[in-house]
C-alpha cells in the first residue's frame, strides 16, 4: 500500500454508469462476480457500439463480507438501454467526494482506506453512500504498479 496523493475534496460532475449489482460472500465469490460483470458490461457496450468511459469502477455498499451489496461497473457517456437484465444503466448526480490514489496491490489497500475515512472525520464530513474504487490501469501492470482511485462520498456535518 502507497497512497500517493493527498486527500482532498472536489465535486463531481453527473455521471453515468453500466453496473451489475448483487449481494455476495465477498471471499468466495468476488473474483467471479468481477469477471462476469465485466463481460456483461462488455457485451451491452458493443451491441450499442459505445466505449468505456473509465475503467472499472467498484462500489461497496456496506462492509460486512458476507453478505457484500456491492455494484461493479464502468462509466459511459450516454444513457443506454440494456437487453441483459442484470446490467442497468444508472445516473450518478453531481456529489461532493473525499478522494486519493492508492499505488500497489489491492489485497494492501486497507490503509489508504483508514487514512481516507480518518481524514473525513478530521476535517468534519460525514459519509453518504459507499466506499468507491476507480482502477485507473489494468492487471497487466505488477501489482506494485496498479492505481487506484478511492473515493466516498461527503456531506459537511
Amino acid at each position: 500500500m502507497t497512497r500517493i496523493s493527498t486527500i482532498r475534496v472536489k465535486q463531481t460532475q453527473e455521471k453515468q454508469l453500466l453496473i451489475v449489482r448483487r449481494t455476495i460472500d465477498f471471499f468466495a465469490e468476488y473474483a467471479e462476480l468481477m469477471t462476469e460483470a465485466l463481460k456483461r458490461i462488455d457485451a451491452v457496450l458493443e451491441e450499442n457500439h459505445l466505449l468505456p468511459a473509465s475503467g472499472p469502477v467498484v462500489c461497496f455498499h456496506n462492509v460486512e463480507l458476507e453478505v457484500l451489496d456491492v455494484e461493479i461497473g464502468l462509466e459511459v457517456a450516454v444513457s443506454v438501454h440494456s437487453k441483459d437484465s442484470a446490467v442497468q444503466c444508472v445516473k450518478v448526480p453531481s456529489r461532493v467526494i473525499a478522494l486519493t490514489i492508492d499505488r500497489g496491490p489491492y489485497e494492501e489497500q486497507d490503509p489508504t482506506l483508514e487514512d481516507l475515512l480518518a481524514w473525513i472525520e478530521e476535517q468534519g464530513y460525514t459519509a453518504q453512500g459507499g466506499i468507491y474504487y476507480h482502477y485507473l490501469n489494468d492487471e497487466e501492470q505488477l501489482p506494485k504498479d496498479y492505481l487506484t482511485e478511492m473515493f466516498i462520498p461527503v456531506k459537511k456535518k
